[in-house]
């Protein structure tokens, strides 16, 4: 009887031990796993916490001198210094005509841009020279004084024309280097300009077969930077019977000894434009009005594509019928000389 309860008694201590044993042992393998979470969740937080700042918007939000490279704002910077001299000299009458007659005089070479440094540029035309400095927050023209534009208000100006500012880019010389600029996306201008010879091969496929009196007309658009002295012109020769003053009167004519057609304005020298087509580009030539007086005052040759008058004269329409009526309205020199013989004798 003794030895039974002597075996119990140690049957249910080794019961106890093994208990004891199972649960210590569950509880240290319970506090590292406790530990791993907690320095799971740290890492979590702290990876966040380096994230977020990532996402910050603010540290991804690009400057407003990076929207657009240097070059384009010299060039916005130039044209806003140079308004008012396209104004008095080209009758310019918008911003659009504006970077329109800028670009065309740095594709003629009647105006060169060098670039001297990385924000430093000379650009210079028949007039003289100035200087550009694309600065941080404006930019500066300085020639006899300082004109300083800044680059929100340039933006306000010319970001309509960004795609033409910056195909102009491609005109900047950059002293025997890689002159092939980058653009706000990445884009070299040799690229883009690719493209657009691309496209104005196209364009030049579907141009029309122009009359001369079409042609005529086309050149005094792009003279006068509107239709308006063109038809006034040709409206008034159509209707007056009295041309005893013909000032304002026009007609259309041949130069034998140039070689080119001309409109007439029948006013002083300035009212002559000479033109011509050499394959799918128009040439004119006439007084560029700058001087104190007409005989002061240079003549200009200008290289403008059919395509681009088109574009701007020819492509509505309305515009159509606009200039072929005009065209058909037009007199040549004899006929016009006719009706002023024929009005001058009925005076008589």
């Amino acid at each position: 009887m003794k030895k039974k309860a002597i075996w119990s008694i140690v049957l249910a201590l080794v019961v106890v031990g093994v208990c004891l044993g199972i649960f210590f042992n569950k509880r240290q393998q319970a506090l590292p796993v406790k530990q791993n979470k907690q320095n799971a969740v740290g890492l979590s937080i702290k990876k966040n916490e380096h994230n977020n700042q990532n996402d910050n918007p603010e540290s991804e939000q690009p400057s407003s001198s990076d929207e657009y490279s240097t070059d384009e704002w010299m060039l916005m910077g130039y044209m806003a210094y140079a308004h008012d001299n396209y104004v008095q000299s080209r009758h310019i009458k918008n911003n659009a005509e504006l970077v329109d007659d800028v670009q065309e005089d740095l594709s003629d070479g009647d105006l060169t841009a060098d670039k001297k440094s990385n924000t430093t540029y000379t650009l210079t035309n028949k007039f003289g020279s100035v200087d550009v400095e694309v600065e941080d927050d404006d930019v500066k023209v300085t020639d006899d004084g300082t004109t300083v534009n800044s680059k929100s208000e340039l933006k306000e100006k010319f970001a309509s024309y960004s795609d033409e500012i910056k195909g102009m880019t491609k005109s900047i010389k950059n002293g025997g280097n890689d002159n092939s600029t980058k653009d706000s996306k990445g884009s070299s201008n040799s690229e883009k300009s690719g493209n657009k010879d691309s496209a104005s091969t196209s364009s030049n496929e579907s141009i029309p077969n122009f009359s001369v009196k079409q042609l005529a007309v086309l050149a005094g658009f792009y003279r006068g930077g509107d239709e308006s002295w063109v038809t006034d012109c040709i409206n008034k020769t159509a209707k007056t019977k009295d041309f005893t003053v013909p000032t304002g009167t026009m007609c259309y004519g041949y130069n034998k000894k140039t070689g080119d057609y001309f409109i007439d304005g029948h006013g002083d020298d300035t009212t002559i434009v000479d033109f011509r087509r050499e394959g799918n580009v128009l040439i004119t030539k006439h007084n560029d009005m700058t001087g104190s007086s007409v005989d002061s005052s240079p003549m200009v040759t200008k290289k403008v594509p059919l395509s681009k008058l088109i574009a701007k004269y020819y492509s509505t329409p309305q515009q159509k019928a606009k200039v072929d009526d005009l065209a058909n309205k037009l007199l040549d020199q004899q006929q016009y000389h006719a009706k002023v013989n024929a009005a001058s004798k009925e005076e008589n």
